[in-house]
């Protein structure tokens, strides 16, 4: 598999793991400042705007995949690479603020509402698997979008023609069907809010 150096790969997992573990930490400190809760119309515009931004994020994923898989089809380098460039615009533009996005509005409504980010088991697991798909997609993704591009484009070798290239697509796929397992599991759990409430002596 092309990946990035072992040690350099836990690093940046951990980072992002624990850059997400701060940036709750903040919004519920933050959160805790206000002695009210919110508003039945602020909610409803908050939870609009984390709507929206899982929207875009699920669209980015669809829209990355979407051009991966044009890939299969075609066969003149150019378009190849096009496709491939435009992944990388996906990833920067449309992916990453959706997913740190809907990230901070999920936590800020978790805080300012009764659901509470430890309340709740289905709460739990949205917000630790939405730090998990961006540790996963900052860390194996962005390495197959963005790491890998000009070793993949050697400018004297067909991509099609060239094992690293066939190899970095092949894993992408793979990387995106992962993401694409993440933000259903996600999309469910939302609509069905499982598991119930924690004990409050847990």
């Amino acid at each position: 598999m092309m990946l990035p150096n072992p040690g350099e790969l836990v690093l940046g997992v951990f980072s992002m793991v624990l850059i997400g573990l701060v940036l709750v930490s903040i919004l519920v400190w933050a959160g805790k400042k206000f002695t009210k809760k919110m508003s039945q119309r602020l909610k409803k515009g908050w939870l609009i705007a984390h709507m929206l931004l899982v929207i875009i994020y699920f669209s980015g994923v669809i829209g990355a995949t979407l051009l991966a898989l044009s890939t299969l089809f075609i066969t003149e380098d150019i378009n190849i690479y096009a496709a491939h460039f435009f992944i990388q615009y996906f990833d920067w533009f449309v992916i990453i603020p959706g997913g740190i996005g809907s990230l901070i509005t999920g936590i800020w409504l978790a805080v300012r509402t009764n659901w509470g980010v430890t309340k709740y088991y289905w709460v739990m697991a949205k917000w630790i698997g939405t730090i998990g798909a961006i540790a996963f997609g900052g860390n194996f993704m962005r390495y197959w979008f963005h790491d890998n591009f000009h070793v993949i484009f050697e400018p004297d070798i067909h991509p099609l023609q060239n094992p690293l290239y066939l190899q970095n697509r092949e894993e992408m796929f793979f990387g995106l069907v992962i993401c694409f397992v993440i933000l259903i599991f996600l999309f469910i759990i939302s609509y069905l809010k499982p598991w119930g409430k924690r004990n409050a002596r847990e």
